[in-house]
């Protein structure tokens, strides 16, 4: 996954015979291989190639090399996979604390830390939860690379100020 609309592909070109490389296609699908269509070529022959998508989705990529002696790798047919998927995503998640409060029964000793977030395309593990004494930090990771699940027990330490500000990032 990238956050950007432009991006550069790597490729290799293994072999086409003594008469040297006449042209790099980029084949692409935006539709998992149903329909594929020539996205370009790369003028000076040489990885990487520059792409740019004008939306979000997931694009496979299939890098077809044309020799100069007229012969070609195969260019990619309905139903065939990607040689390479790249997912772009450039809108922002939401992120919300909801709730925070001293944990009772199983729980107790701890503070339960609540939110709700929202992302399409989010890692498995999103969410990083700090603290602060002050709104403006410098800010303290309580827990990083978290499920979203919504919730986490923090078992805060008893040393910890009687006020403290939480933030979320996803």
């Amino acid at each position: 996954m990238t956050n950007a609309t432009r991006f550069y592909l790597d490729y290799d070109v293994d072999s086409v015979g003594p008469s040297g490389v006449a042209e790099v296609q980029l084949w692409a699908t935006a539709d998992a291989g149903h329909t594929w269509r020539m996205w370009g070529t790369d003028d000076d022959l040489e990885s990487p190639f520059d792409v740019v998508v004008e939306q979000e989705g997931i694009f496979g990529f299939h890098v077809v090399v044309v020799g100069k002696n007229g012969m070609s790798g195969r260019r990619p047919r309905t139903g065939d996979p990607a040689g390479i998927w790249v997912g772009v995503d450039t809108t922002e998640p939401t992120a919300k604390l909801t709730a925070a409060t001293y944990g009772e029964g199983a729980d107790t000793g701890t503070l339960l830390i609540q939110w709700q977030t929202d992302d399409q395309h989010a890692d498995t593990r999103p969410v990083t939860l700090s603290f602060s004494e002050s709104a403006d930090g410098p800010w303290t990771a309580i827990v990083t690379a978290l499920p979203n699940t919504g919730q986490f027990a923090w078992q805060a330490d008893p040393q910890l100020p009687s006020e403290v500000y939480l933030k979320l990032d996803v």
